[in-house]
Protein backbone atom coordinates (compact mmCIF):
# COMPACT_ATOMS: atom_id res chain seq x y z
CA UNK A 1 0.00 0.00 0.00
CA UNK A 2 1.29 3.89 -0.60
CA UNK A 3 0.98 6.48 1.53
CA UNK A 4 -0.99 7.83 -0.63
CA UNK A 5 -3.52 5.46 -0.31
CA UNK A 6 -6.10 5.48 2.17
CA UNK A 7 -3.92 4.12 5.52
CA UNK A 8 -6.53 2.79 7.19
CA UNK A 9 -9.31 1.05 4.79
CA UNK A 10 -12.71 0.11 5.99
CA UNK A 11 -12.89 -2.96 8.25
CA UNK A 12 -9.24 -2.90 8.46
CA UNK A 13 -8.44 -4.45 11.85
CA UNK A 14 -5.93 -1.88 14.33
CA UNK A 15 -3.16 -3.20 16.21
CA UNK A 16 -3.90 -3.51 20.18
CA UNK A 17 -1.78 -2.14 22.39
CA UNK A 18 2.02 0.14 21.14
CA UNK A 19 4.29 -1.47 20.19
CA UNK A 20 6.65 -4.30 22.51
CA UNK A 21 10.11 -5.42 22.44
CA UNK A 22 10.10 -8.77 19.52
CA UNK A 23 7.23 -6.51 17.11
CA UNK A 24 8.65 -6.38 13.34
CA UNK A 25 7.26 -3.67 11.56
CA UNK A 26 7.90 -3.95 8.28
CA UNK A 27 12.18 -5.31 7.75
CA UNK A 28 12.32 -4.11 11.54
CA UNK A 29 12.57 -5.92 15.13
CA UNK A 30 11.92 -3.93 17.81
CA UNK A 31 14.55 -4.30 20.36
CA UNK A 32 14.05 -1.69 22.69
CA UNK A 33 12.57 2.45 23.51
CA UNK A 34 14.67 5.23 22.71
CA UNK A 35 11.50 7.78 23.55
CA UNK A 36 8.77 9.36 23.09
CA UNK A 37 6.88 12.26 21.05
CA UNK A 38 3.92 14.06 21.15
CA UNK A 39 2.86 11.70 17.85
CA UNK A 40 5.38 9.32 17.67
CA UNK A 41 7.73 6.62 19.72
CA UNK A 42 11.41 5.77 18.72
CA UNK A 43 12.25 2.72 19.22
CA UNK A 44 15.92 0.93 18.51
CA UNK A 45 15.46 -1.54 16.42
CA UNK A 46 17.30 -4.28 13.78
CA UNK A 47 16.77 -4.51 10.18
CA UNK A 48 17.12 -7.82 8.30
CA UNK A 49 20.73 -7.65 7.96
CA UNK A 50 21.38 -7.31 11.65
CA UNK A 51 22.07 -3.68 11.59
CA UNK A 52 20.44 -1.00 14.22
CA UNK A 53 18.54 1.57 13.47
CA UNK A 54 16.47 4.04 15.31
CA UNK A 55 12.39 3.03 14.01
CA UNK A 56 9.77 5.75 14.53
CA UNK A 57 6.67 4.99 14.56
CA UNK A 58 3.30 6.50 14.35
CA UNK A 59 0.14 4.47 15.12
CA UNK A 60 -3.19 4.87 14.06
CA UNK A 61 -6.29 4.57 16.07
CA UNK A 62 -8.48 6.19 18.05
CA UNK A 63 -8.10 9.83 19.14
CA UNK A 64 -5.74 9.97 16.35
CA UNK A 65 -6.36 13.05 13.67
CA UNK A 66 -5.86 13.24 9.77
CA UNK A 67 -3.90 15.94 10.72
CA UNK A 68 -1.20 14.36 12.44
CA UNK A 69 -0.74 11.51 10.21
CA UNK A 70 -0.38 14.56 7.80
CA UNK A 71 2.22 15.79 9.87
CA UNK A 72 4.40 12.31 9.47
CA UNK A 73 3.95 11.45 6.33
CA UNK A 74 5.08 15.47 5.74
CA UNK A 75 8.46 15.02 7.98
CA UNK A 76 8.82 11.55 6.28
CA UNK A 77 9.03 13.38 2.81
CA UNK A 78 10.59 16.13 3.83
CA UNK A 79 13.29 14.06 5.92
CA UNK A 80 13.64 11.82 2.38
CA UNK A 81 14.71 14.96 0.79
CA UNK A 82 17.37 16.63 2.91
CA UNK A 83 18.81 12.69 4.12
CA UNK A 84 22.27 13.56 2.20
CA UNK A 85 22.88 16.93 4.73
CA UNK A 86 25.72 16.42 7.82
CA UNK A 87 23.67 18.09 10.04
CA UNK A 88 20.02 16.90 9.20
CA UNK A 89 19.14 13.83 11.03
CA UNK A 90 19.46 11.04 8.55
CA UNK A 91 16.54 9.08 7.52
CA UNK A 92 17.43 5.48 5.38
CA UNK A 93 13.17 5.02 4.68
CA UNK A 94 9.81 5.20 5.01
CA UNK A 95 6.97 2.64 5.11
CA UNK A 96 3.80 1.43 6.27
CA UNK A 97 2.86 -1.49 7.97
CA UNK A 98 -0.77 -1.88 8.18
CA UNK A 99 -1.48 0.77 10.89
CA UNK A 100 1.58 1.14 11.38
CA UNK A 101 3.74 4.43 9.92
CA UNK A 102 7.27 4.74 10.08
CA UNK A 103 11.00 6.46 9.82
CA UNK A 104 13.72 4.67 9.44
CA UNK A 105 16.59 6.80 11.07
CA UNK A 106 20.21 6.61 11.80
CA UNK A 107 20.46 5.72 15.50
CA UNK A 108 22.17 8.16 17.32
CA UNK A 109 23.74 7.10 20.58
CA UNK A 110 24.03 9.67 24.05
CA UNK A 111 22.26 12.64 21.95
CA UNK A 112 20.36 15.37 23.86
CA UNK A 113 18.18 17.84 22.97
CA UNK A 114 19.64 21.50 22.51
CA UNK A 115 17.14 22.35 25.07
CA UNK A 116 17.81 19.87 27.65
CA UNK A 117 21.39 20.86 27.25
CA UNK A 118 20.32 24.95 28.13
CA UNK A 119 18.60 23.61 30.75
CA UNK A 120 21.22 21.11 32.26
CA UNK A 121 24.93 22.41 31.51
CA UNK A 122 25.99 25.52 29.68
CA UNK A 123 27.60 25.43 26.89
CA UNK A 124 30.56 27.54 25.82
CA UNK A 125 30.30 30.59 23.44
CA UNK A 126 32.20 28.45 20.95
CA UNK A 127 30.04 25.53 21.48
CA UNK A 128 26.69 28.20 20.39
CA UNK A 129 27.81 29.54 17.35
CA UNK A 130 29.64 26.37 16.03
CA UNK A 131 25.86 24.71 16.73
CA UNK A 132 24.05 28.00 15.19
CA UNK A 133 26.42 28.09 12.11
CA UNK A 134 25.79 24.31 11.57
CA UNK A 135 22.16 24.52 12.01
CA UNK A 136 22.07 27.99 9.82
CA UNK A 137 23.56 25.59 7.20
CA UNK A 138 21.33 22.85 7.21
CA UNK A 139 18.36 25.27 6.94
CA UNK A 140 20.18 27.12 4.01
CA UNK A 141 20.25 23.34 2.02
CA UNK A 142 16.63 23.02 3.07
CA UNK A 143 15.82 26.08 1.77
CA UNK A 144 17.54 25.31 -1.57
CA UNK A 145 14.95 22.62 -2.09
CA UNK A 146 12.03 24.72 -1.38
CA UNK A 147 11.19 23.20 2.30
CA UNK A 148 11.02 25.30 5.02
CA UNK A 149 10.82 24.17 8.35
CA UNK A 150 8.52 26.42 10.16
CA UNK A 151 9.29 24.78 13.60
CA UNK A 152 12.92 25.76 14.51
CA UNK A 153 13.14 26.17 18.73
CA UNK A 154 15.63 23.45 20.85
CA UNK A 155 13.82 20.94 21.53
CA UNK A 156 14.13 20.14 17.59
CA UNK A 157 17.92 20.30 17.85
CA UNK A 158 19.52 17.32 18.62
CA UNK A 159 23.30 17.61 19.26
CA UNK A 160 25.11 13.49 19.05
CA UNK A 161 27.45 12.12 21.54
CA UNK A 162 30.42 13.88 19.57
CA UNK A 163 28.70 17.49 19.93
CA UNK A 164 27.30 17.66 15.91
CA UNK A 165 24.04 19.30 15.92
CA UNK A 166 21.28 17.74 14.22
CA UNK A 167 17.84 19.18 12.65
CA UNK A 168 14.85 17.52 13.36
CA UNK A 169 11.32 17.17 12.80
CA UNK A 170 9.87 18.48 9.94
CA UNK A 171 6.33 17.51 10.90
CA UNK A 172 5.17 21.35 9.82
CA UNK A 173 7.48 21.94 7.03
CA UNK A 174 6.70 23.98 4.30
CA UNK A 175 6.78 21.72 1.20
CA UNK A 176 6.55 24.06 -2.37
CA UNK A 177 5.59 21.20 -4.45
CA UNK A 178 3.19 19.54 -1.51
CA UNK A 179 -0.57 21.41 -0.74
CA UNK A 180 -0.09 23.52 2.39
CA UNK A 181 -1.06 22.04 5.41
CA UNK A 182 -1.62 25.13 7.01
CA UNK A 183 -5.42 26.06 7.47
CA UNK A 184 -6.01 30.09 6.33
CA UNK A 185 -5.97 31.85 9.55
CA UNK A 186 -4.06 29.37 11.72
CA UNK A 187 -0.78 29.59 13.39
CA UNK A 188 2.00 27.17 12.34
CA UNK A 189 5.18 26.83 14.76
CA UNK A 190 6.06 27.21 18.43
CA UNK A 191 4.87 30.83 19.32
CA UNK A 192 8.02 31.98 21.56
CA UNK A 193 10.21 30.68 18.80
CA UNK A 194 8.21 31.95 15.61
CA UNK A 195 8.68 35.16 13.23
CA UNK A 196 6.46 38.17 13.53
CA UNK A 197 5.02 37.19 10.06
CA UNK A 198 4.32 33.66 11.72
CA UNK A 199 2.40 35.40 14.72
CA UNK A 200 0.36 37.05 12.02
CA UNK A 201 -0.71 34.33 10.40
CA UNK A 202 1.12 35.52 6.62
CA UNK A 203 3.23 33.48 4.93
CA UNK A 204 6.64 31.50 6.35
CA UNK A 205 9.15 31.38 4.11
CA UNK A 206 13.23 31.09 4.84
CA UNK A 207 13.15 34.27 6.41
CA UNK A 208 11.19 32.85 9.04
CA UNK A 209 13.30 29.85 9.84
CA UNK A 210 15.98 32.51 10.34
CA UNK A 211 14.60 34.50 12.72
CA UNK A 212 13.43 31.49 15.08
CA UNK A 213 16.96 30.37 14.91
CA UNK A 214 17.60 33.52 15.94
CA UNK A 215 15.37 33.43 19.00
CA UNK A 216 17.30 29.92 19.77
CA UNK A 217 20.73 31.23 19.51
CA UNK A 218 19.89 34.40 21.68
CA UNK A 219 18.09 32.30 24.43
CA UNK A 220 21.09 29.78 24.68
CA UNK A 221 23.61 32.86 24.68
CA UNK A 222 22.06 35.13 27.48
CA UNK A 223 19.64 32.55 28.94
CA UNK A 224 16.38 34.90 28.16
CA UNK A 225 14.53 35.28 25.25
CA UNK A 226 14.27 38.47 23.54
CA UNK A 227 11.37 39.43 24.96
CA UNK A 228 9.56 40.62 28.34
CA UNK A 229 7.22 37.97 27.84
CA UNK A 230 9.04 34.36 29.21
CA UNK A 231 7.93 30.61 28.86
CA UNK A 232 4.67 30.58 30.89
CA UNK A 233 2.85 33.60 29.21
CA UNK A 234 0.00 33.20 27.95
CA UNK A 235 -0.23 32.66 24.17
CA UNK A 236 -1.85 35.59 23.33
CA UNK A 237 0.87 38.01 25.14
CA UNK A 238 3.57 36.40 23.55
CA UNK A 239 2.01 36.68 19.90
CA UNK A 240 2.01 40.22 20.68
CA UNK A 241 5.57 40.46 21.99
CA UNK A 242 6.81 38.66 18.90
CA UNK A 243 4.84 40.89 16.66
CA UNK A 244 5.61 44.23 17.54
CA UNK A 245 8.38 44.02 20.97
CA UNK A 246 11.82 45.33 19.96
CA UNK A 247 14.34 42.71 21.22
CA UNK A 248 16.57 43.54 24.11
CA UNK A 249 20.14 43.88 23.38
CA UNK A 250 22.34 41.21 24.53
CA UNK A 251 24.56 43.01 26.10
CA UNK A 252 22.57 43.91 29.12
CA UNK A 253 22.43 39.93 29.74
CA UNK A 254 26.35 39.53 29.09
CA UNK A 255 28.79 41.84 29.04
CA UNK A 256 31.06 39.56 27.66
CA UNK A 257 29.29 39.37 23.66
CA UNK A 258 31.34 41.26 21.20
CA UNK A 259 29.28 43.99 19.30
CA UNK A 260 29.39 42.27 16.12
CA UNK A 261 28.02 39.38 17.46
CA UNK A 262 25.26 40.83 18.89
CA UNK A 263 24.62 43.07 15.35
CA UNK A 264 24.47 39.47 13.88
CA UNK A 265 21.68 38.14 16.48
CA UNK A 266 19.70 41.24 16.84
CA UNK A 267 19.51 41.36 12.33
CA UNK A 268 18.49 37.94 12.30
CA UNK A 269 15.21 38.61 14.52
CA UNK A 270 14.60 41.71 13.02
CA UNK A 271 10.81 42.59 12.82
CA UNK A 272 11.30 44.08 9.63
CA UNK A 273 11.96 41.12 6.61
CA UNK A 274 14.51 43.67 4.38
CA UNK A 275 16.76 43.81 7.31
CA UNK A 276 16.93 40.00 8.39
CA UNK A 277 19.27 38.26 6.48
CA UNK A 278 17.97 36.91 2.80
CA UNK A 279 19.62 33.64 3.19
CA UNK A 280 20.86 31.40 6.28
CA UNK A 281 24.02 31.06 3.89
CA UNK A 282 24.23 34.80 4.92
CA UNK A 283 23.50 34.05 8.55
CA UNK A 284 25.78 31.13 9.07
CA UNK A 285 29.00 33.25 7.55
CA UNK A 286 28.59 36.33 9.49
CA UNK A 287 28.00 33.92 12.60
CA UNK A 288 31.52 32.48 11.57
CA UNK A 289 33.04 35.93 11.22
CA UNK A 290 31.49 37.06 14.54
CA UNK A 291 33.36 33.60 16.37
CA UNK A 292 36.69 34.38 15.12
CA UNK A 293 36.68 38.09 15.26
CA UNK A 294 36.65 39.29 11.61
CA UNK A 295 34.28 41.87 10.20
CA UNK A 296 30.22 41.14 10.09
CA UNK A 297 27.83 42.95 7.44
CA UNK A 298 25.67 43.11 10.40
CA UNK A 299 25.56 46.40 12.40
CA UNK A 300 23.50 47.67 14.98
CA UNK A 301 20.19 49.68 13.70
CA UNK A 302 20.62 53.45 14.63
CA UNK A 303 17.90 55.54 16.97
CA UNK A 304 16.46 57.13 13.43
CA UNK A 305 16.06 53.78 11.86
CA UNK A 306 14.60 52.49 14.83
CA UNK A 307 12.13 55.74 15.30
CA UNK A 308 11.09 55.63 11.62
CA UNK A 309 9.75 51.29 12.66
CA UNK A 310 8.05 52.76 15.30
CA UNK A 311 6.62 55.65 13.77
CA UNK A 312 5.42 52.97 10.60
CA UNK A 313 4.14 50.18 13.12
CA UNK A 314 2.54 52.81 15.20
CA UNK A 315 1.58 55.64 12.27
CA UNK A 316 -2.20 56.36 13.05
CA UNK A 317 -1.20 57.09 16.45
CA UNK A 318 1.40 59.43 15.03
CA UNK A 319 -0.85 61.02 12.72
CA UNK A 320 -3.77 61.56 15.35
CA UNK A 321 -0.80 62.97 17.76
CA UNK A 322 0.50 65.00 15.08
CA UNK A 323 -2.97 66.64 14.75
CA UNK A 324 -3.64 67.06 18.22
CA UNK A 325 -0.43 68.82 18.20
CA UNK A 326 -1.21 71.21 15.75
CA UNK A 327 -4.42 72.27 17.38
CA UNK A 328 -2.73 72.98 20.52
CA UNK A 329 -1.53 76.72 21.29
CA UNK A 330 1.87 77.69 21.74
CA UNK A 331 1.82 77.53 25.74
CA UNK A 332 0.11 74.55 25.24
CA UNK A 333 2.54 72.89 22.93
CA UNK A 334 5.31 74.50 25.53
CA UNK A 335 3.93 72.94 28.61
CA UNK A 336 3.41 69.33 26.50
CA UNK A 337 6.92 69.47 25.73
CA UNK A 338 7.71 69.79 29.28
CA UNK A 339 6.05 67.43 30.24
CA UNK A 340 7.35 64.74 27.73
CA UNK A 341 10.97 66.21 27.82
CA UNK A 342 10.14 65.33 32.18
CA UNK A 343 9.14 61.87 31.19
CA UNK A 344 11.86 61.22 28.49
CA UNK A 345 14.38 61.80 32.15
CA UNK A 346 12.66 59.98 34.00
CA UNK A 347 12.57 56.71 31.93
CA UNK A 348 16.13 57.37 31.11
CA UNK A 349 17.30 57.42 34.72
CA UNK A 350 15.03 54.14 35.57
CA UNK A 351 16.99 52.38 32.71
CA UNK A 352 20.52 54.04 33.64
CA UNK A 353 19.42 52.92 36.96
CA UNK A 354 18.32 49.08 35.78
CA UNK A 355 21.84 49.02 34.18
CA UNK A 356 23.62 49.69 37.10
CA UNK A 357 21.92 47.26 39.10
CA UNK A 358 22.34 43.90 36.10
CA UNK A 359 26.09 45.03 36.25
CA UNK A 360 26.36 45.29 40.20
CA UNK A 361 24.77 41.31 39.48
CA UNK A 362 27.28 40.57 37.28
CA UNK A 363 30.42 41.67 38.33
CA UNK A 364 32.48 43.81 41.45
CA UNK A 365 34.70 46.97 41.13
CA UNK A 366 37.98 46.02 39.25
CA UNK A 367 36.90 42.93 37.63
CA UNK A 368 37.95 42.60 33.86
CA UNK A 369 34.45 41.46 31.84
CA UNK A 370 35.88 37.82 31.38
CA UNK A 371 36.18 37.24 34.89
CA UNK A 372 32.57 37.90 35.80
CA UNK A 373 31.24 36.08 38.67
CA UNK A 374 28.06 35.48 36.13
CA UNK A 375 24.97 32.84 37.08
CA UNK A 376 26.56 29.85 35.53
CA UNK A 377 29.80 30.56 37.05
CA UNK A 378 28.55 30.43 40.53
CA UNK A 379 25.94 27.13 39.50
CA UNK A 380 29.14 25.54 37.72
CA UNK A 381 31.63 26.02 41.35
CA UNK A 382 28.62 24.94 43.62
CA UNK A 383 27.93 22.00 41.41
CA UNK A 384 32.27 21.22 41.96
CA UNK A 385 31.74 21.42 45.51
CA UNK A 386 28.40 18.96 45.31
CA UNK A 387 30.73 16.85 43.48
CA UNK A 388 33.08 17.08 46.05
CA UNK A 389 30.57 16.47 49.22
CA UNK A 390 31.24 19.83 50.02
CA UNK A 391 27.16 20.19 51.15
CA UNK A 392 27.48 23.80 52.63
CA UNK A 393 29.87 25.50 50.32
CA UNK A 394 27.51 23.97 47.66
CA UNK A 395 24.18 25.60 49.25
CA UNK A 396 25.77 28.83 49.68
CA UNK A 397 26.92 28.76 46.31
CA UNK A 398 23.11 27.88 44.95
CA UNK A 399 21.66 30.64 46.99
CA UNK A 400 24.23 32.99 45.50
CA UNK A 401 23.66 32.13 42.09
CA UNK A 402 19.75 32.41 42.78
CA UNK A 403 20.27 35.73 44.12
CA UNK A 404 22.14 36.70 40.81
CA UNK A 405 19.79 35.04 38.32
CA UNK A 406 16.74 37.07 40.08
CA UNK A 407 18.60 40.49 40.31
CA UNK A 408 18.50 40.38 36.74
CA UNK A 409 14.96 38.49 36.42
CA UNK A 410 16.52 35.30 34.86
CA UNK A 411 13.74 33.45 37.52
CA UNK A 412 14.36 30.31 34.72
CA UNK A 413 17.99 30.06 35.83
CA UNK A 414 16.82 30.39 39.36
CA UNK A 415 14.59 27.76 39.41
CA UNK A 416 17.40 25.42 38.13
CA UNK A 417 19.86 26.56 41.05
CA UNK A 418 16.99 26.17 43.26
CA UNK A 419 16.81 22.38 42.06
CA UNK A 420 20.06 21.98 43.19
CA UNK A 421 19.68 24.08 46.48
CA UNK A 422 17.04 21.60 47.76
CA UNK A 423 19.33 18.73 46.76
CA UNK A 424 22.02 20.35 48.98
CA UNK A 425 19.34 20.83 51.98
CA UNK A 426 18.29 17.09 51.49
CA UNK A 427 22.15 16.01 52.43
CA UNK A 428 22.39 17.94 55.21
CA UNK A 429 19.75 16.86 56.52
CA UNK A 430 17.26 19.80 56.47
CA UNK A 431 14.33 18.14 55.03
CA UNK A 432 11.65 20.74 55.64
CA UNK A 433 14.05 23.48 53.77
CA UNK A 434 14.32 21.24 50.70
CA UNK A 435 10.32 20.49 50.82
CA UNK A 436 10.04 24.04 50.71
CA UNK A 437 12.34 25.28 48.23
CA UNK A 438 10.79 22.20 45.71
CA UNK A 439 7.42 23.43 46.49
CA UNK A 440 8.59 27.35 45.40
CA UNK A 441 9.95 25.51 41.79
CA UNK A 442 6.49 24.01 41.71
CA UNK A 443 4.46 26.59 41.95
CA UNK A 444 7.00 28.98 39.76
CA UNK A 445 5.47 29.37 36.23
CA UNK A 446 8.55 31.06 34.96
CA UNK A 447 10.54 27.19 36.06
CA UNK A 448 11.19 25.24 32.49
CA UNK A 449 8.79 22.32 32.31
CA UNK A 450 11.84 20.16 33.18
CA UNK A 451 12.75 21.51 35.93
CA UNK A 452 9.53 21.73 37.40
CA UNK A 453 8.93 18.46 36.87
CA UNK A 454 11.82 16.65 38.97
CA UNK A 455 11.34 18.83 41.78
CA UNK A 456 7.46 17.65 41.75
CA UNK A 457 9.06 14.26 41.52
CA UNK A 458 11.75 14.69 44.02
CA UNK A 459 9.56 16.24 46.54
CA UNK A 460 7.03 13.39 46.06
CA UNK A 461 10.05 11.05 47.13
CA UNK A 462 11.33 13.02 50.13
CA UNK A 463 7.96 13.81 51.50
CA UNK A 464 7.12 9.29 51.52
CA UNK A 465 10.89 8.82 52.88
CA UNK A 466 9.24 10.86 55.95
CA UNK A 467 6.06 9.23 56.04
CA UNK A 468 4.26 12.25 55.14
CA UNK A 469 2.05 10.36 52.48
CA UNK A 470 -0.87 13.09 52.81
CA UNK A 471 1.71 15.90 51.95
CA UNK A 472 3.33 13.60 48.95
CA UNK A 473 -0.38 13.96 47.91
CA UNK A 474 -0.20 17.40 48.46
CA UNK A 475 2.68 17.89 46.13
CA UNK A 476 1.06 15.79 43.41
CA UNK A 477 -1.62 18.58 42.87
CA UNK A 478 0.60 21.85 42.91
CA UNK A 479 0.48 21.37 39.32
CA UNK A 480 -1.23 18.53 36.81
CA UNK A 481 1.59 15.69 36.25
CA UNK A 482 3.55 15.69 32.82
CA UNK A 483 0.82 14.74 30.04
CA UNK A 484 2.52 11.65 28.89
CA UNK A 485 6.26 9.62 29.20
CA UNK A 486 8.25 8.01 31.71
CA UNK A 487 8.20 11.18 34.73
CA UNK A 488 4.29 10.31 34.36
CA UNK A 489 4.58 7.25 35.30
CA UNK A 490 7.41 7.15 38.02
CA UNK A 491 4.85 9.69 39.68
CA UNK A 492 2.12 7.38 38.89
CA UNK A 493 3.94 4.66 40.57
CA UNK A 494 5.06 6.81 43.59
CA UNK A 495 1.39 7.67 43.98
CA UNK A 496 0.26 4.14 43.85
CA UNK A 497 -1.58 3.98 40.32
CA UNK A 498 0.54 1.54 38.77
CA UNK A 499 2.43 -0.99 40.28
CA UNK A 500 5.94 -1.19 41.46
CA UNK A 501 6.56 -4.34 39.02
CA UNK A 502 4.59 -2.67 36.42
CA UNK A 503 6.93 0.43 36.75
CA UNK A 504 10.10 -1.60 36.66
CA UNK A 505 9.21 -3.32 33.51
CA UNK A 506 9.69 -0.54 31.47
CA UNK A 507 12.40 0.72 32.88
CA UNK A 508 14.58 -0.90 30.27
CA UNK A 509 12.64 1.11 27.49
CA UNK A 510 13.15 4.54 29.21
CA UNK A 511 16.02 7.29 28.55
CA UNK A 512 19.52 6.19 30.11
CA UNK A 513 20.30 9.82 31.85
CA UNK A 514 16.94 9.67 33.85
CA UNK A 515 17.03 5.61 34.63
CA UNK A 516 18.53 6.53 38.13
CA UNK A 517 16.32 8.86 39.28
CA UNK A 518 13.46 6.15 38.43
CA UNK A 519 15.37 3.65 40.13
CA UNK A 520 15.34 5.93 43.17
CA UNK A 521 11.66 6.15 42.82
CA UNK A 522 11.31 2.03 42.53
CA UNK A 523 13.64 2.23 45.83
CA UNK A 524 11.39 4.43 47.65
CA UNK A 525 7.98 2.79 46.79
CA UNK A 526 9.53 -0.78 47.62
CA UNK A 527 10.26 0.89 51.24
CA UNK A 528 6.97 2.34 51.40
CA UNK A 529 5.41 -1.55 50.79
CA UNK A 530 8.12 -2.99 53.35
CA UNK A 531 10.12 -4.82 50.84
CA UNK A 532 13.80 -3.34 51.95
CA UNK A 533 15.84 -6.15 49.81
CA UNK A 534 13.82 -4.99 46.67
CA UNK A 535 14.60 -1.37 47.91
CA UNK A 536 18.04 -1.81 48.38
CA UNK A 537 18.79 -3.39 44.99
CA UNK A 538 17.85 -0.06 43.52
CA UNK A 539 19.29 2.06 45.51
CA UNK A 540 22.09 0.39 44.37
CA UNK A 541 21.26 0.28 40.43
CA UNK A 542 21.19 3.99 41.14
CA UNK A 543 24.81 4.30 41.61
CA UNK A 544 25.49 1.73 39.14
CA UNK A 545 23.53 4.50 36.31
CA UNK A 546 25.31 7.11 37.68
CA UNK A 547 28.13 8.50 35.76
CA UNK A 548 30.04 10.19 37.46
CA UNK A 549 29.32 8.31 40.92
CA UNK A 550 28.70 12.15 42.19
CA UNK A 551 25.78 12.66 39.79
CA UNK A 552 22.49 13.19 41.71
CA UNK A 553 20.82 11.19 42.97
CA UNK A 554 23.79 9.03 43.59
CA UNK A 555 24.96 10.80 46.66
CA UNK A 556 21.48 10.09 48.50
CA UNK A 557 20.90 6.60 47.32
CA UNK A 558 24.64 6.20 49.19
CA UNK A 559 22.97 8.02 52.16
CA UNK A 560 20.22 6.04 52.58
CA UNK A 561 21.93 2.72 51.77
CA UNK A 562 24.47 3.33 55.08
CA UNK A 563 20.93 4.15 56.30
CA UNK A 564 20.12 1.17 55.97
CA UNK A 565 23.38 -0.41 57.05
CA UNK A 566 23.53 1.41 60.25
Amino acid sequence: MTEAESPNPAGAPLPSGTPTQGLKIGDYVIIDTLGHGSMATVYLARDVTGHEVALKVFQEGPGVSPTMLERFKREAEASKKLRRHPNIMKVYATGQDGAYHYIVMEPIRNSRTLEYLMESQPLSMNELLEIGIKIARALHYAHSRNIFHRDVKPSNIMVDEFGEPLLTDFGVAELVDWPSMTISGALTGTPLYMSPEQARMDTAGPQSDIYSLGVVLYEAITGMLPYSTQHSAPIKQVLEAVKTETPRRLRHYRRDISPDLEAVILKAIEKNTGRRYHDAESFASDLERARTGRRVSARLATTLERLVDLARRYDQFFVAAAVMLAMASGGAFYLRSQLLNARYANLLSKAHLRNLILRGSNFSPGTAASDQPTVWNEIRMARRDMAASKWVQAREGFAAAIALARSAGDARTASLAALELARCEIMLGRSDAALGTYHDIIVNSDASPVTADMAQLEAVQLALLHGAQKEAVSYLNLKPLPIEGPLRDALRCLSGEISAQAFADRLPYMPERLRNDFHLALAIRYRMEGNESASATHLRRVLQFSAPSSEWPAPFARALLEQRRN
